[in-house]
């Protein structure tokens, strides 16, 4: 279940350790996986995350009536600008959200929150389980917080390669169909010897029965409704014999 984690609130600019020009939220969103590993990725692209993000109790953006609105105005998007303030990047790393300083901040969601000077962290997990870090800059630090929200959601799972399937599927065949030719009817004989007509044919009717590409029950499938149920049962059928 989703908890609730403190995450500070807005600092007063005259307090500010950062460069700034009034009270705002500056959230970075930090990939801890795949090749932007450690490199901030434009928070607009992650409003599946922002969405989560809750300033004074109201999320930073939220889906409605299925387009994404933003609750909080955007003062400096992210990268390239002009520095709004001396000592400001010329390359933003985030997105500048205007609120007034005090704003408590709470992220909704699995994770924990570090606190460090000027900004606080927090690290969380998208719905496939992957790491994110959102830095808060521009903020009077919270407590630091355990992990909340029980465990994290299952890593996810890739899907296979182009063609390993249909690889696997074809080697499980071929090993069906030398078990029943030479292991079933010719017992510890040479396997050089040529199989009978009949094991022949019927492992002809096996290999299109096991192979779903080329399969004749997905013929049936495809072509007469009226059939589905009977093909998916003697499909489960031939994988209980042979799977």
């Amino acid at each position: 279940m989703a908890g609730l984690i403190p995450a500070g609130a807005i600092v007063d600019p005259s307090k500010d350790i950062f460069p700034t020009t009034g009270a705002h939220l500056d959230p970075r969103i930090v990939p801890q996986f795949g090749p932007n590993k450690g490199k901030p990725i434009n928070p607009r692209t992650a409003k599946f995350l922002l969405q989560n993000l809750m300033l004074g109790g109201k999320p930073v953006v939220e889906q409605r009536y299925g387009t994404w609105q933003w609750n909080f105005p955007i003062t400096s998007e992210f990268g390239g600008r002009k520095a709004p303030a001396p000592g400001a990047s010329t390359f933003h790393k985030g997105i500048d959200i205007a609120a007034p300083a005090g704003t408590s901040i709470t992220y909704k969601g699995y994770g924990s929150y570090i606190p460090d000077q000027g900004f606080g962290t927090i690290r969380t997990t998208d719905a496939q389980g992957n790491p994110y870090d959102i830095r808060l800059l521009h903020t009077t630090p919270g407590k630091a917080s355990e992990v909340v929200g029980g465990s994290p959601p299952p890593a996810p799972v890739l899907p296979p390669a182009p063609g390993q399937e249909q690889q696997k599927q074809d080697t499980r065949t071929s090993d069906i169909l030398e078990a029943f030719m030479y292991g079933t009817q010719y017992g510890g004989k040479d396997k050089e010897e040529k199989p009978s007509l009949t094991n022949q044919l019927v492992a002809g009717v096996l290999s299109q029965a096991l192979s779903p590409q080329r399969s004749f029950i997905n013929q049936y499938i495809s072509q007469e409704p009226y059939l589905q149920g009977q093909a998916a049962s003697t499909y489960d059928y031939l994988q209980g014999l042979f799977g």
